[in-house]
């Protein structure tokens, strides 16, 4: 385990004991997740069991008399753990208590229940709110509880309004009244969106619980991207004081193909370079194939570089359905008059990927900063993934990044950016762990991937802003960790390993790590280009005696096909505790189960189908299976006798998975 690992795994460790109190079904982006089957809660400290040196709810905010909010210990005015929260108000004053901002989405419905008791006078309020991008409550419900020395249970329900980017939790100790209450146990749950029980032939990964009815003794493991130890492309030209990728790179009629950033002394100082290979490995950076002006480096005309755009916006996105004019497409950062911020996000279209013209004279989306795009073939529909930022950070008058989802059918109407992802307490816990201040997401590449979408958050764990050449900046590593969706607005990271770990210290590659936006896929092996640099996101000291040789390269990271996530089981044959997993109820059109799994020495893994109901149906049951064994990317899962998967096509059945000492990856039904 690296260092960054021992950081995030302590971080979520904290997450995960508040989140032991209670079990929930979330729609929103929830914290790390304890065990599989039990997503993590929405709210931190939702128990009021930890409390910071002055007594406040640690999680929460505290507001108005401030000393009127505090964490005790008292048997009788708690329901569970160690504390509540005893809102004391005294008349004149009010007092303020709302917990950290969730990740919400519009149209959903969010249920806040919390226990009540009541000491003296009138009770404080329980709010449910919600807030959109710039920090505008746009919509709020709540309840004025009745005074009761008993415990009760009070619950204020609403659906967030449209712009909607963040839901609150809110108790609220008014000047027109007075007295003594006691608040344990705050839950916030949403509805969980609708289930769609048909497999389709696409795989099933393990990066959520949607298709997860119950599960015990597996734990969901991430598995670091294996990389090749040197470099694959390295800054060896004029105009190259660092390459790196912030990029895309395709396989495009057998030819791989690079569109990268080079960095440079000139202005703009960013450019988008091409590069192309016959392998992957060993790439070749041909010059003059772009035509249009102000390309150059210097002296060094356009015909003499392999700069195919001036300024920054490398993750090129290639759709072989597109007109012939756009089959190429990228967003960048450039000046819009008129927006607030001064920037806009801008379309670029390419039928060579070389000569780039503007997709029309008006930006596409506001603000204007790290940008990805992807292409789904399946929904037929572009995605832009960009960065903006949130006074929402802990740092006085600092923006917070963030990533945000924006969708279009044919590159010309966007939809208005979704909060996607953004830095939470566990984040946070993980910055602190190595003596740092928060997290925030830097980036996001969204990889449409079999049966979900697979985010690549880019977690910079900021540590200051004193050092490095941009301390402004905020210094610290940039870590790509995971995320899932199946419906492009609702996000979870429950693992918070990184996807891509830095190497050790000194190597080409030991600071802040980035990807491409895209990543290659064969039956074997997954393979995605990384930009590795030698120093944390502020760069390098002035005083480093290695200054001159820091800079950004390109890197290659290769998985096993399905292999970012497993559900793992390390027990042996009567010494530890067998694994289990039941699907929710699905349906499926085809006659035959696959599963990708590695089952290590000594280790077994069965699959029995149940009826709808939970029962066994007979001839599917785990003793009837032909065991798989060994490290298997395809295993075709089969029964003894008569019993054929075929039969049961058409008809709602659950899935139950058995494992010992084993890896499992993937299933699908063909």
């Amino acid at each position: 385990m690296s260092r960054w690992t021992r950081a995030v795994a302590t971080a979520g460790a904290v997450a995960a004991a508040a989140a032991l109190s209670s079990t929930l079904l979330v729609s929103a982006q929830p914290l790390p997740q304890p065990v599989v089957g039990t997503p993590g809660l929405l709210l931190q400290n939702g128990a009021f069991d930890a409390g910071n040196r002055s007594g406040h709810p640690i999680g929460w905010g505290v507001e108005g008399n401030a000393d009127g909010a505090n964490i005790v210990n008292l048997q009788a005015y708690r329901t569970a753990g160690l504390g509540s929260l005893e809102i004391n108000d005294v008349a004149g004053t009010a007092v303020s208590v709302r917990s950290e901002r969730v990740v919400a989405t519009a149209g959903d419905e969010y249920t806040l229940t919390v226990n009540l008791k009541g000491r003296s006078g009138t009770p404080a309020w329980l709010y449910l709110e919600f807030w959109d991008f710039d920090r505008n409550r746009v919509g709020e419900t709540h309840v004025e509880p009745s005074f009761s020395t008993e415990w009760q249970e009070v619950t204020v329900t609403g659906v967030a309004p449209p712009n909607t980017a963040h839901v609150t939790a809110h108790v609220y100790g008014s000047q027109a009244a007075a007295g003594v209450s006691y608040w344990d146990e705050a839950v916030l749950t949403t509805a969980p969106p609708s289930y769609d029980p048909a497999l389709g032939t696409e795989r099933e990964l393990f990066l959520d619980d949607y298709r997860i009815e119950s599960a015990h003794d597996v734990e969901r493991v991430v598995h670091p991207g294996e990389k090749r130890e040197r470099p694959v492309l390295r800054p060896d030209r004029p105009w190259e004081d660092s390459s790196y990728t912030y990029g895309s790179v395709y396989v495009i009629d057998g030819l791989y193909r690079m569109w990268y950033t080079c960095y440079n002394d000139q202005a703009p100082h960013y450019h988008l370079c091409y590069a192309e290979s016959a392998d992957g490995l060993t790439w070749d950076k041909p010059v003059g194939r772009s035509t249009v002006s102000g390309v150059g480096y210097g002296d060094i005309p356009a015909s003499e570089t392999n700069i195919v755009m001036a300024g920054s916006g490398a993750h090129v996105v290639y759709n072989p359905e597109a007109p012939a004019d756009r089959r190429y497409f990228l967003m960048k950062t450039q000046p819009a008059p008129g927006v607030p911020g001064g920037n806009g996000y801008y379309g670029w279209k390419s039928a060579d990927g070389y000569n780039w013209t503007p997709l029309r004279a008006e930006h596409l989306l506001n603000d204007g900063d790290v940008v990805q795009t992807a292409w789904d073939p399946k929904q037929r529909l572009y995605i832009a993934t960009v960065k903006k930022r949130m006074f929402t950070s802990r740092t006085p008058g600092i923006y917070e990044r963030a990533a945000f989802i924006s969708t279009s059918p044919d590159l010309e109407t966007w939809t208005t950016p979704q909060l996607a992802v953004m830095g939470d307490s566990a984040d946070d816990g993980a910055a602190e762990a190595i003596g740092g201040l928060e997290g925030q997401i830097y980036g996001m590449p969204v990889l449409p991937y079999e049966s979900t979408y697979i985010g690549v958050p880019w977690v910079f764990l900021t540590t200051d802003y004193t050092s490095g050449e941009y301390a402004t900046a905020a210094d610290g590593p940039v870590l790509p960790q995971l995320a899932s969706s199946r419906d492009l607005l609702r996000w979870e990271r429950p693992v918070r390993d990184p996807l891509l770990e830095p190497s050790r210290g000194g190597a080409w590659d030991d600071g802040a790590l980035y990807t491409a936006s895209n990543i290659l896929v064969d039956d074997d092996t997954i393979s995605m280009y990384y930009a590795g640099f030698q120093n944390g996101h502020g760069g390098a000291d002035t005083d480093d005696p290695n200054r001159d040789q820091h800079f950004g390269q390109v890197g290659l990271a290769t998985w096993r096909r399905d292999g970012f996530v497993s559900m793992s089981n390390a027990s042996l044959p009567g010494l530890g505790d067998a694994g289990e997993i039941t699907t929710e109820p699905v349906v499926f059109d085809g006659s035959q189960l696959h599963v990708n799994a590695a089952v290590h020495d000594g280790g077994s893994l069965l699959v029995e189908v149940l009826a709808a109901d939970g029962t066994p149906i007979p001839g599917f049951t785990g003793a009837d299976m032909i065991p798989i064994k060994g490290d298997r990317l395809d295993a075709s899962v089969n029964w003894r006798g008569r019993a054929r998967l075929a039969t049961l096509a058409g008809q709602e059945v659950k899935l139950r998975f058995h494992l010992v000492n084993v890896d499992l990856y993937s299933y699908w039904v063909s």
